[in-house]
């Protein structure tokens, strides 16, 4: 009877309501899904909490970028577009004197050296210019130290640069461009299967590489390219503890985020194919996004020599000397 006395405006808007309780609670539903797929956590607080002082610190980071010394762009045009030899041979000493001291550690700890070199620039760009530069930088240097190098380079670029890597959305390898790096690997490492260390892993409870031990995480490096990073107790990209004392042979892979693998999951990285390609190797995946020589001889000499491994590959990239140039 109410309803008859009401005026036909309102009988509207009271038919309209439980339409839009429903549409109400169908958005709340469908962005709970939402959120349960895109998140890093199950607590939407924690992650409400983590996407603050990710803004907050990017707005830090914006207001201070007028007090930075020097920026990537203007550093890479310094040492490759417009080269200034004074820069340019500091920044090759600099990485020289480091990579001496590797060769020494590594020579100290009875582990053979490899150093491989994968390319990292899109052919008809700007940033393609640094790659003969550097590839002839790491083949005169090896040699000087009687050190075996590997330039993979014709073998990844007789494919087409966006098969083999994330492009456009990101310069890194694909899965496609990682099982071509472990298939030639595999080649070159087969000359050394009988090559062994003297050395003893003593212990293998404790942390020897550079990420936090026993993670099995979702990783977003950005949010449109998340990746699933498993740690094992050790601190390396490995789905397996490193065993005391195992018969395998033992191969530790030292790099950056080419070798780490960023944006891909732990089974299609490099190292986790080669190893599944030889039963009697094991491979270390010590891997960090953003490291340079500065920080693999650090994690070298001062915790990942301690695993015992018979063969250490050291992956350079292109902007190695760049992130020389930047730590100064």
């Amino acid at each position: 009877r109410r309803h008859q006395q009401l005026s036909w405006y309102r009988r509207f808007v009271w038919s309209l309501l439980p339409l839009l309780l429903l549409t109400a609670a169908a958005e709340v539903t469908l962005r709970c899904l939402y959120y349960q797929r895109r998140a890093r956590h199950s607590i939407a607080m924690l992650e409400g909490w983590q996407t603050i002082q990710a803004r907050m610190l990017a707005k830090r980071v914006q207001a201070r970028r007028s007090e930075i010394r020097i920026t990537y762009d203007d550093a890479w045009d310094q040492l490759f577009r417009n080269p200034d030899p004074a820069v340019l041979d500091r920044a090759k000493a600099r990485y020289a004197e480091h990579f001496a001291r590797f060769v020494t550690a590594t020579t100290a700890a009875d582990t053979l050296l490899l150093v491989v070199y994968l390319p990292s620039t899109e052919p008809g760009t700007d940033k393609h210019i640094s790659e003969t530069a550097n590839r002839r930088f790491y083949r005169e240097l090896t040699h000087q130290h009687n050190v075996p190098f590997f330039d993979l380079t014709d073998a990844l670029r007789q494919y087409d640069w966006r098969d083999m890597t994330l492009l456009p959305q990101d310069g890194h390898l694909s899965r496609f461009g990682n099982r071509i790096v472990a298939r030639e690997l595999n080649q070159i490492l087969q000359k050394y299967a009988q090559v062994r260390t003297s050395a003893k892993m003593l212990r293998e409870d404790q942390v020897y590489g550079d990420l936090n031990p026993n993670l099995d995480e979702v990783a977003m490096p950005d949010r449109y390219q998340p990746h699933r990073l498993i740690t094992n107790r050790q601190g390396f990209r490995n789905i397996n503890s490193l065993l005391l004392g195992s018969s395998r042979q033992r191969i530790l892979a030292i790099g950056d985020s080419f070798t780490y693998g960023l944006h891909i999951d732990n089974h299609e990285t490099w190292p986790a194919i080669l190893e599944s390609q030889q039963s009697e190797r094991e491979i270390v995946n010590a891997g960090i996004p953003g490291y340079t020589i500065t920080h693999e001889l650090d994690l070298f000499v001062n915790r990942a020599q301690l695993i015992a491994p018979d063969i250490t590959i050291l992956q350079v990239l292109d902007n190695d000397l760049l992130g020389v140039h930047l730590n100064e």
